[in-house]
């Protein structure tokens, strides 16, 4: 991954991926976008799952308590679970660099509210006690795209055909009339 650097993912339909890099040589730098039809797999999933509590303290929804519980027992608190993030967008260099997290949440109603983060740095745990954690979340989530980007992807579905045997067959005819199932007229 030395001459990949991951910019931008976002999850697609709930199970693609659109994602954004930049490819760098010696002579040139070029900006690549592109998506695909292949599923991602559990484990970018849970990538992107595991930046749920910084999504939502970054956007004010939860308590450091609760972001607290979630660090402490590696999973997602229940109060967090009407939240998903799809997406992530990496901008900045060196000292300067951070994320704007995007994502949902789900209302009593089943309709999804999208919005996104501020801009958050790497280096800036002065104003965001977690930048660490933020870092190393998305780092993890970066080596999946990469990973999904070399073939690491959920088998695709293979739509085919029932054989019920002879038997069966008999069993799952259509009937043209009704007559035939003995009505009462």
């Amino acid at each position: 991954m030395n001459n990949i650097e991951i910019k931008k993912a976002k999850i697609k339909n709930g199970i693609f991926l659109a994602y954004e890099y930049l490819e760098k040589t010696d002579n040139y730098e070029n900006k690549i976008s592109t998506s695909s039809d292949a599923p991602i797999h559990d484990d970018l999933r849970e990538s992107f799952k595991a930046l749920v509590p910084h999504f939502a303290l970054l956007t004010e929804e939860t308590t450091k308590k609760t972001f607290d519980s979630c660090i402490k027992s590696g999973k997602i608190h229940d109060s967090l679970g009407k939240f998903e993030v799809t997406g992530f967008t990496i901008g900045g260099n060196g000292d300067t660099e951070g994320v704007v997290i995007s994502g949902h949440k789900v209302l009593e109603s089943g309709n999804k509210v999208n919005f996104s983060t501020p801009f958050q740095m790497f280096d800036d745990s002065e104003n965001y006690d977690y930048a660490t954690e933020l870092l190393e979340a998305v780092e993890q989530l970066k080596n999946e795209v990469y990973e999904y980007m070399e073939g690491k992807q959920a088998p695709k579905m293979v739509v085919g055909t029932l054989d019920f045997g002879e038997e069966d067959e008999e069993a799952f005819q259509m009937v043209d009339d009704l007559e035939d199932f003995g009505s009462d007229e």
